[in-house]
């Protein structure tokens, strides 16, 4: 059976939101592949994970397309922050 997922949301509770992380995604539950990587700033964007940053909110051009955002990587709020993602391309 396959799902598709519409919305992921990761709420901090006591804590600020992550900084530099990385979302992954699976097609089969075994093989894991980076959906959305996260960075404090956009130039970590390119120094880190050497994908040009996605200014604003995140958005995809294509099912398949991987992006950097620094979007939700600041550090307020610093308790109950909210990650929204979508899987909505453009």
């Amino acid at each position: 059976m396959v799902f598709q997922i519409a919305y992921v949301i990761v709420k901090s509770a006591n804590a600020p939101r992550p900084g530099n992380w990385i979302l992954e995604r699976s097609l089969d539950g075994v093989n894991y592949q980076p959906w959305q990587y996260h960075a404090i700033t956009d130039t970590e964007c390119l120094t880190r994970y050497n994908i040009p940053p996605r200014t604003g909110p995140p958005s995809y051009a294509k099912d398949d397309e991987v992006i950097c955002t620094s979007y939700y990587s600041r550090i307020h709020p610093l308790e109950n922050g909210e990650i929204r993602h979508s899987a909505n391309i453009l």
